[in-house]
């Protein structure tokens, strides 16, 4: 696991796919907490978890290593003070596929647009989460997308989002009919990549405690470069 930005304050690594944020009842699998110690055991009982990322996600995660840190990184993220940048595959189709797709389109040519909706837990799903798109009673949730690249198999996607509801990115695509390759609730199960196509590419936020403009860039692991290019 690679060390991405740290000074006395903070620190943030690159969490490779296939590993926990946090604990659980799998003893096998070691959550980021557990195995950032394995590599710096100067750490074991200093660093403290802010936010998730899910398993089979990669990317930017902060830590903080000291209690000065804890409380206003936790108003950060509640009050949405980090620029999230994600990069993902999804399925090349148009955003005109299907049933309308509400959405607000920033270039004609369907490169850029804003998902804007509520979103609410399914039910009947058991330990499972999946968020669906409500009238009225969920959360609000926006994301921006904008395609850098796209052929025939896939579009490659930046998506920035500007609320951090559970799995938002993952059910903005599906709403856009671009479901994320990989993703086995949200519509992409396809066979020809080796897990959800989802990576925290960039983390942009005022330092906790010296407010200076801090960018964190986790460079994409070799699985999406294989894809790539």
């Amino acid at each position: 696991m690679q060390i991405l930005f740290e000074d006395e304050f903070i620190i943030c690594v690159n969490k490779p796919a296939m590993m926990l944020s946090q604990p659980s009842h799998n003893k096998d699998r070691k959550p980021v907490l557990e195995s950032l110690v394995d590599i710096r055991p100067d750490l074991k009982g200093k660093l403290f978890m802010h936010h998730r990322l899910d398993y089979e996600t990669s990317g930017v995660f902060l830590l903080s290593k000291a209690k000065a840190a804890n409380g206003p990184l936790t108003e950060m993220f509640k009050t949405h003070g980090f620029e999230k940048i994600y990069h993902c595959l999804s399925r090349p189709n148009p955003l005109t596929a299907g049933k309308k797709v509400t959405c607000e389109l920033l270039q004609a040519d369907q490169s850029e647009w804003i998902i804007k909706n509520f979103m609410a837990p399914a039910k009947g799903m058991g330990k499972k989460t999946r968020m669906i798109s409500v009238k009225s009673g969920g959360w609000p949730a926006e994301t921006h997308f904008k395609i850098l690249n796209t052929t025939p198999k896939f579009h490659y996607i930046q998506c920035t989002p500007k609320t951090g509801r559970t799995h938002q990115i993952r059910q903005h695509l599906q709403e856009s009919y671009r479901s994320i390759l990989g993703d086995n609730i949200y519509g992409g199960k396809s066979s020809d990549v080796p897990r959800l196509m989802l990576h925290a590419f960039q983390l942009n936020f005022p330092h906790p405690i010296t407010k200076v403009q801090t960018n964190v860039e986790a460079s994409l692991p070799a699985d999406f470069k294989k894809i790539v290019g």
